[in-house]
């Protein structure tokens, strides 16, 4: 199960897409690929750009209790 919600809806998405791509268009069905892999690929980028900001705030965490003294 995907624990992100726009992941889960696409997944959730795909079983019924199945049941109704054989009565869709060549161009409907484009679109919705097209779609997909937008999807797909915003989701990458905000899980690498979540990534990034929690690597920055813990690198931002002291790494001794000395290091506390020059705040």
């Amino acid at each position: 199960m995907q624990t992100c919600p726009l992941l889960r809806s696409l997944t959730e998405r795909k079983s019924a897409t199945r049941k109704t791509a054989a009565y869709r268009s060549v161009s409907t069905r484009a679109n919705v690929d097209t779609r997909r892999r937008v999807a797909h690929l915003s989701a990458m980028l905000l899980e690498w750009i979540g990534w990034r900001a929690l690597h920055d705030l813990l690198n931002a965490i002291p790494d001794s209790n000395d290091d506390f003294g020059m705040f």
